[in-house]
């Protein structure tokens, strides 16, 4: 079984690339509002994964139940 500063860095590597792509979300904000504008758009691996106008459509369509996949999903307005 792994230690607990292994689970602890597993959880860090998981909100780095969280973090990663929401920064990608934002430098690119300009771009998405263009196609994606009053829509959610989910964002993984620096890429967009999906979008849809409702919020909770998105989330089951994609079926995220935690923050294992570290998606990005934030929503774009023009």
């Amino acid at each position: 079984m792994e230690n607990l500063d292994d689970f602890a860095k597993s959880d860090l590597d998981k909100l780095e690339r969280l973090a990663k792509n929401f920064e990608w979300f934002h430098s690119h904000y300009d771009m998405l509002k263009k196609e994606y504008d009053h829509q959610y758009v989910a964002i993984q691996d620096r890429q967009i994964l999906a979008n849809d106008a409702e919020f909770e459509r998105l989330v089951k369509r994609l079926n995220i139940r935690n923050y294992d996949e570290s998606i990005a999903i934030d929503f774009v307005k023009n």
